[in-house]
C-alpha cells in the first residue's frame, strides 16, 4: 500500500483526537481538585456526557451542510482554546464549561469523522487506513494515559494542549490539501 503524507496525517489525527478527549475524561477531575480547589468535581462528568450526546446529534445535522473534513480542524481548535482558557482561568465555571465543550468537540464523534474522511479520501486503501486510524487511537489510550499517570494534573493539561495543538496543525494541513486529495481519489 502506498501511503501519502495526507494519509499519515489522518492516522496521526486518530491518535491526537483520542488523546484530547481521553486525557480530559481521565484527568480533568484531578486538575479541578488540585488546581481549582474543587472538593468533588464529579459533576463535570455529567456535563462532558451531555456535550458528547448533543454533539452526536448536532454534528450529524451539520455534516449535511458542512464538509466532514472541516470538523477535523474546527473541533480540535475549539478544544485547544478551551483547554488554554481552563488552564489559565482555573475556576469551577470554566471547568464545567470546559467539560461540556471537550465532550462536544473532542468526544462527540470526531474520531468517527476522521475515519469517514479517510474512507472518502483514500477509497483504494480505506480498510487499511481505517484500521491504522483505530490502531493509532488504541495506542494513544495506552501510551498517553500511562504517561499522564506519572504527571501532575497541570502537566497533564499542558500535555493535552500540546497534543491537541499537533492535531490542529495536522487538521490544517489536511484541510489545505483537501481539494487536491479529492481530485486524486477520483
Amino acid at each position: 500500500t502506498h501511503f501519502s503524507v495526507e494519509s499519515i496525517a489522518m492516522i496521526i489525527i486518530g491518535f491526537t483526537c483520542t488523546g484530547t478527549f481521553q486525557l480530559w475524561l481521565n484527568c480533568a477531575q484531578n486538575f479541578a481538585k488540585e488546581n481549582v480547589g474543587w472538593a468533588d468535581p464529579s459533576v463535570m462528568q455529567s456535563y462532558y456526557s451531555a456535550g458528547t450526546m448533543i454533539a452526536l446529534i448536532v454534528t450529524a445535522l451539520l455534516t449535511r451542510k458542512i464538509k466532514d473534513v472541516r470538523f477535523i480542524l474546527v473541533y480540535p481548535v475549539i478544544c485547544l482554546a478551551t483547554m488554554v482558557v481552563v488552564l489559565v482561568g482555573q475556576t469551577k465555571p470554566l471547568m464545567i464549561a470546559g467539560a461540556f465543550i471537550i465532550g462536544w468537540a473532542g468526544a462527540g464523534g470526531l474520531l468517527q469523522i476522521v475515519t469517514s474522511v479517510c474512507n472518502m479520501l483514500f477509497p483504494k486503501i480505506k480498510g487499511t487506513v481505517t484500521a491504522l486510524v483505530m490502531i493509532a487511537s488504541s495506542l494513544c489510550n495506552y501510551t498517553i494515559l500511562t504517561a499522564a499517570s506519572k504527571m501532575q494534573p497541570s502537566q497533564v493539561m499542558v500535555m493535552n494542549i500540546v497534543l491537541t495543538a499537533i492535531g490542529v496543525v495536522l487538521g490544517l494541513f489536511v484541510n489545505l490539501r483537501y481539494t487536491k486529495m479529492v481530485e486524486l481519489s477520483k
